[in-house]
């Protein structure tokens, strides 16, 4: 196994040792109001077709979510699961059901950190301290970004070193044994600046064999020259995790485990383990005509996994390594009496995947199976942002990717498969400013996905299974309204999928799925009630399902799914959030949110009977700020709610009714004590 170690300790340390110092802060790059996931550079969200929601450091602050996941949902058209009881839920934009990880595509200050290998983005591997905001495109991304972006794209925005020394230090104690100790040092000068951030969590969790413990660093070097500013971006994680694995609810035996034991766990020796580091080098350059940018970012990662289950054991250790290249350049100008700014870039990535399986760590030296796999891309992509007058702007953009793919399995030769597609994408936006309060726009586009190893290699036939890449052909008309201390957002949307990339939980492979359709629509409004009090509400409508075709299980070789349901999608989603200033130091915050009933897992001919329920959850956060300290405390889940977010119905029809779930956590309280010095 590689291992990924840096001194989290040292780099605690120093943050707790700085002295207070009192300096001026200035940003070295840094604009207001901007975003830069829908053009790759600075730019303005309110003349771009995208749509696009920006998440605040302010805003953060106030949410009562404990995790970055718990924020997003907080949006409209963002669904999340949970089947480990850690912060790294699986994020779901537009209802893919459980590939919607796979089909949001999410960036950490532009490069990628979805992986070949089928995981859940490592959300817990951000510190909270480190980011500056939250952009969110959704149904878009995939000529800019590539593959994995046909749900939508989440773009995390670290902020930025500035001049001067400042810093802020929090712990944070919460129930089931919960600590978290949080630091953020900025230490700036003319030219170059540093800003590090670390934390560290600690967790029993909820449930029984569910300890979590989790070290993280994020760092940014900035060197200013000028027109030119030189970055290195570094950062590396650790986490050791405890898996208490599904409870059983079986009618046919008389068993609710959900109900007679919530907390406790069948599997008191899984668990699993996680080291990475990333490192880039970035240049910005300011041009005559435009602006020039480029990274080269080197990305590592080891994990393993231990399971045991009437099966057998299984365990798995995992090395992934990706190396990527990313020059771009932004040509503003004018052409046929028009101004327009031009982006174009080429994107090289080649990955690295190498996996061992055994029963257990001490057979892993002559492993049941060894999967390697290797993907080289090179991309191209323009992207045209055209003013068409005063009140109309025009975006046309196209990508052109070069995917090579090799799978093999080194204990097993004959399984060795290669594949070369040539995916493309597109987009044609149009907004249209009808007065200065509101506005008009409309996309049409075609975006991919490629299959990961895990979805081609089957870890159970050790057999590679070559799939085709996903297509989907998206539409999406909206408006937008401002006025007086509101806002309002009305988005409808549909895209037609051909060969998605589905994972079949009884035949234990992946499959390109026949024909789907996703349509919905959302609505987004904010209020400001005065200048103490404000409102948030969003409601999204998500209808995901087969158009054509059939659906194979161990007992039905062939069920017409035609117009059924996705599972794991529900219809229904809504959520209300508030801020109430109760004295000028003190302001409460909370979000409820409802989520309505979805189909099981496994459930694609819709004949279950049941579904997961609907729930509603609520969370309270209050806030109280005393010069440089700020103290917080929290309730999560404050009607006690018992819901489970993910859960798998059986298909065995001798146990009518038998499924399995993961239960989420009750209510819990969390308090913070922060200090910022500067």
């Amino acid at each position: 196994m590689k291992s990924a170690r840096l001194p989290f300790q040292m780099g605690a340390l120093a943050l707790a040792l700085t002295q207070t110092v009192f300096a001026e802060e200035a940003p070295l790059y840094r604009a207001d109001e901007i975003v830069v996931t829908a053009t790759r550079f600075p730019s303005k969200p309110d003349v771009s077709p995208v749509n696009v929601t920006v998440i605040t450091r302010e805003d953060i602050a106030r949410s009562p979510a404990r995790s970055l996941p718990e924020l997003l949902m907080e949006q409209a058209g963002i669904h999340g699961r949970n089947t480990t009881g850690t912060p790294d839920w699986s994020i779901d934009m537009r209802g893919f059901g459980m590939t919607g990880n796979q089909n949001t595509l999410v960036l950490l200050d532009g490069q990628r950190l979805n992986d070949i290998d089928q995981s859940t983005v490592k959300w817990s591997a951000i510190p909270v301290g480190a980011i500056e905001r939250i952009e969110i495109m959704r149904n878009s991304g995939a000529v800019l970004y590539g593959d994995g972006a046909s749900g939508g794209t989440i773009n995390i925005i670290t902020r930025a070193p500035t001049k001067g020394i400042s810093g802020e230090v929090k712990a944070t104690a919460a129930s089931y044994n919960t600590s978290n100790l949080e630091g953020l040092l900025n230490i700036g000068g003319e030219t170059a600046s540093l800003r590090l951030a670390a934390n560290q969590y600690e967790s029993d969790g909820y449930r029984l064999n569910n300890q979590n413990i989790q070290k993280n660093l994020e760092g940014d070097l900035r060197f200013d020259a000028g027109k030119n500013e030189f970055s290195l971006k570094f950062g590396a994680d650790s986490q050791t995790l405890r898996l208490p694995g599904n409870r059983l609810v079986d009618p046919t035996i008389g068993v609710n485990q959900l109900e007679t034991d919530r907390r406790g766990t069948t599997t008191p020796n899984d668990y699993a383990t996680r080291d990475g580091h990333h490192i880039g080098l970035g240049i910005n350059r300011l041009l005559d005509f435009g602006e020039f940018a480029a990274e080269v970012t080197y990305r590592s990662k080891s994990e393993t996994i231990y399971n045991q289950s009437s099966w057998g054991d299984r365990y798995l250790e995992t090395d992934l390594d990706m190396l990527s290249a990313t020059p771009r350049l932004k040509i503003n100008g004018n052409a046929f009496g028009l101004p327009h700014s031009l982006v174009t870039g080429l994107d090289l990535m080649e990955w690295q995947y190498d996996a061992r399986g055994a029963t257990s760590p001490a057979t892993i030296s002559t492993p049941a199976n060894h999967p390697a796999g290797t993907e080289r891309s090179l991309a191209i992509y323009a992207q045209d942002s055209t003013r068409l007058g005063d009140a109309t702007t025009l975006l046309v953009g196209g990508r052109i990717q070069s995917i090579n793919y090799h799978v093999k399995d080194l204990v097993n030769p004959a399984n060795d498969q290669s594949q070369q597609r040539s995916p493309r994408a597109f987009e044609l936006g149009l907004r249209h400013q009808i007065d200065r309060q509101t506005s008009l726009f409309g996309k049409l586009g075609r975006s991919f996905r490629i299959a990961t190893v895990n979805d081609v290699y089957n870890s159970y036939s050790y057999t590679v299974n070559m799939l085709e890449p996903q297509t989907s052909h998206d539409r999406e008309v909206g408006i937008e309204h401002q006025g007086g201390g509101y806002s309002l957002r009305g988005t409808l949307y549909h895209m037609d999928l051909n060969n998605e990339i589905h994972y079949n939980a009884i035949t234990f492979e992946n499959m390109n799925l026949s024909p789907t359709r996703r349509q919905g629509m959302e609505l987004e409004g904010k209020l400001a009630i005065s200048r103490n009090a404000d409102l948030f509400a969003n409601y999204s409508y998500t209808d995901a399902k087969f158009r054509e075709g059939t659906y194979s299980d161990s007992f039905s070789p062939s069920i017409n799914v035609s117009g059924n349901n996705i599972p794991n999608v529900p219809k229904h989603r809504a959520t209300l959030g508030g801020s109430l200033a109760l004295s000028g130091k003190t302001r409460l915050n909370g979000t409820v949110s409802y989520t309505g009933e979805q189909h099981f897992d496994n459930d694609q001919a819709n004949s279950f009977g049941q579904k997961i329920p609907a729930y509603t959850v609520v969370d309270l956060k209050l806030v109280h700020r005393e010069g440089d300290w700020t103290m917080a405390a929290g309730i999560n889940n404050l009607l006690n709610e018992k819901y489970f977010t993910y859960g798998t119905r059986s298909t065995d029809p001798t146990k009518p009714g038998r499924y399995t779930a993961y239960p989420m956590t009750e209510r819990n309280l969390a308090v913070t004590l922060g200090y910022t010095f500067k």
